[in-house]
């Protein structure tokens, strides 16, 4: 749920291992797996494997934030797997019970600064949520116990060791089979004829310890009559690492009648009388097909409520629920289907309506922001509301029900007693270009903007061919804002970009001046189209566009070919010496027949093509074929996204020119550039 529902690339639980030292992973969902292959963590807060945010969550009791697997020192043992497999942020949350750390639930992201500030509020809430099922759960589990012991007038009972003697029976056995107690006690099941197959060692046993276990068969009493029965076997695990066996039986005409009792809740939710969300999700199917007017799928939680039960017990959250149930009865008589989606979540299919916010939304609020009385508690009791509405945000259930829930997740961020309608501009956009501008307006009036820079090899001998410069943002606390947090809306509003992209040369110029390097420029295409700029570009002297390398993104290109050629052949015919480069090729609507007509000088291989190049010969000749074809038009190619030395000598065997990517360097500030790359005469 949580890789599906908040878009990850792996969740896994890690256990303490106190005996190796180690927290070692029992759980795991997520398209990266293998990640966890071979993955090492330590106890030992001494190690470098024990100071990352695992073991640190499991020492300290709290959720740990790696913003940037790139740049965290915390993470450095992992660091390169993590990349390798595209996870660049991560976190890690402790679970307790009885204020004891139990276990660790991990999350990675494929983007960087996925998990931050905005999104901790979100993970504490998982956190309460598990602990407090932890919590519930064992005491489920103490009452189930007491409760099977003494529920046994009617049913079979029976206890026995691991190893299936029985320990002790109830009256209903005895009365049923004519065997007296003392004939049943100390023998092997068996006895019963056609005994269960209760496994002889603990570890069999792992399958039926977590999950309830049933099986049918046929008994005999001691006279020889035979008892059809339904067993239920219960594990009971005790102190000292003891295991017995709790089972129940009833014989068919009990097991008839609850099937038909059975029959007529299952479609319910026990302590509401809702329908649960399986049933719900048929109902409102089964109206969808037939409906073409507008119906609203309303999903309501109650806020803090984790935080009810823990301070107030199950007992008020319960009432609470059932308040909550008998109210939306009220509200909704005969125009929606209701149901518990379960825990606090409430779903309302509205689908008769004249004003839906003041019917029904409005007013349910209004409800439900006061205070109500249980015994001798009072709670404030608020809610939130997401909502989705048919058929414009989906057709059907599946489709109404996850973007509602998206609009109940952003109702929750907002704050208690929040609706919000889905919309995915504003979700998905709106916040994310509001930030984006604060970002980008605040660096050009601080000058904020810096330069990473990764450098590039030749291929046959690995001697330093240049640099490709990339843009991030340097905040006065030291904080770095990487180009996928920014990068879109700046080029989007040519008033910021063309801004940036004056800073960004004069920058880079200054470097070529210094460091007498090639260096490459990631230009956008609005940019290319800016007679101004293009002219400003023309004019840079010769020791300056000598060394200057201009990457335009092929896809980019592709869409203003004819504008964009002229601009190219005028910058050119202004300034011979400054290079070409396309980047990002294959990725768009890549085409030779207009690249033989431009004034190129490189084409960059997209990094896609590189990481395929192991898993076939197919893969390896569609790289061979750009190379080749680029050679005999007169192209270099450069090689992005090189991360394995296998990579590496592929490229170098196909004739690749120059080869970029991790194995050789990450992208580096200059300071480091300077120290490692040149020597730079003052």
């Amino acid at each position: 749920m949580l890789v599906k529902n908040l878009n990850l690339e792996l969740a896994w639980i890690g256990i303490p291992d106190e005996e190796k030292g180690i927290i070692k992973p029992i759980y795991h969902y997520g398209y990266k797996k293998k990640y966890l292959e071979k993955i090492k963590i330590s106890l030992n807060e001494n190690l470098a494997e024990g100071r990352g945010p695992t073991a640190k969550a499991f020492r300290t009791g709290k959720i740990i934030i790696i913003p940037d697997s790139r740049t965290n020192p915390d993470f450095l043992p992992w660091r390169e797997k993590a990349l390798n497999y595209g996870l660049f942020s991560s976190c890690a949350i402790p679970l307790k019970k009885n204020n004891k750390v139990v276990a660790i639930l991990n999350l990675y992201a494929s983007e960087p600064h996925f998990f931050d500030e905005i999104l901790k509020p979100l993970l504490e809430e998982i956190q309460r949520d598990l602990i407090f099922a932890l919590k519930k759960i064992d005491e489920i589990k103490n009452k189930f116990i007491i409760a099977t012991a003494v529920a046994g007038v009617k049913d079979w009972v029976i206890v026995t060791d691991k190893n299936s003697y029985i320990l002790e029976v109830n009256n209903a056995v005895c009365k049923t089979t004519n065997y007296l107690k003392e004939e049943l006690i100390g023998k092997h099941i068996s006895i019963l004829d056609n005994p269960i197959a209760l496994p002889e060692t603990l570890e069999k046993f792992e399958p039926i310890i977590y999950e309830k276990y049933e099986n049918v068969s046929i008994k005999k009493t001691k006279d020889g009559k035979e008892i059809f029965l339904r067993q239920e076997i219960i594990p009971v695990e005790l102190p000292g690492n003891i295991i017995n066996f709790v089972i129940i039986g009833k014989d068919i005409t009990e097991e008839l009648k609850f099937l038909n009792k059975l029959e007529k809740f299952k479609n319910r939710d026990l302590l509401t009388g809702l329908l649960n969300l399986d049933t719900f999700e048929i109902k409102v199917d089964e109206i969808l097909k037939y409906f073409y007017n507008t119906a609203l799928l309303i999903l309501l939680d109650i806020w803090g409520m984790s935080h009810i039960n823990h301070i107030y017990g199950l007992e008020t959250g319960n009432k609470l629920i059932k308040e909550l149930a008998f109210t939306l009865k009220n509200i909704f008589k005969d125009n929606a289907i209701l149901g518990r989606l379960g825990g606090d979540k409430f779903g309302i299919f509205l689908y008769k309506f004249n004003d839906f916010e003041t019917l029904a939304i409005v007013k349910l609020l209004e409800r439900f922001q006061k205070t109500l009385k249980f015994n001798d508690i009072s709670l404030n009791v608020k809610v939130n509301i997401g909502c989705s509405i048919f058929p414009m945000d989906g057709e059907n259930f599946k489709t109404l029900y996850e973007k509602a829930d998206i609009s109940l997740k952003e109702a929750k961020l907002q704050g208690p007693g929040t609706v919000v309608f889905y919309n995915p501009i504003f979700k998905e956009r709106l916040q994310r270009n509001l930030r984006a501008e604060n970002l980008i307006v605040k660096a050009l009036e601080k000058d904020l903007f810096i330069f990473y820079y990764q450098p590039y090899f030749y291929t046959e001998n690995l001697q330093l061919a240049g640099f490709e410069a990339l843009v991030r943002i340097k905040d006065e606390d030291g904080k770095i804002y990487y180009p996928d947090s920014f990068i879109d809306y700046l080029e989007a509003y040519e008033e910021y970009l063309f801004r940036f992209e004056k800073i960004g040369l004069d920058k880079i110029t200054t470097k070529i001046k210094s460091w007498k390097k090639v260096l490459s420029f990631n230009l956008s295409i609005k940019s290319l189209l800016n007679t101004a700029f293009i002219r400003k570009m023309g004019e840079l002297p010769l020791e300056i566009s000598k060394n200057l390398i201009i990457e335009i993104t092929e896809r980019e290109l592709a869409k203003t070919i004819n504008i964009a050629k002229q601009n190219i052949e005028y910058l050119k015919t202004q300034n011979m010496q400054i290079k070409l480069a396309i980047d990002d090729f294959g990725t768009g609507h890549a085409s030779f027949s207009y690249l033989k007509d431009l004034p190129v000088d490189y084409v960059k291989i997209d990094m896609l093509f590189i990481n395929d190049l192991t898993k076939g010969e197919k893969e390896k000749n569609l790289v061979k074929g750009i190379i080749d074809l680029s050679h005999n038009l007169g192209f270099k190619t450069i090689a992005e996204g090189v991360e394995t030395e296998e990579h590496y000598k592929i490229l170098k065997d196909l004739g690749c020119d120059i080869v970029q990517g991790f194995y050789f360097s990450k992208p580096l500030p200059a300071e480091e550039i300077e120290k490692m790359y040149l020597t730079i005469r003052k």
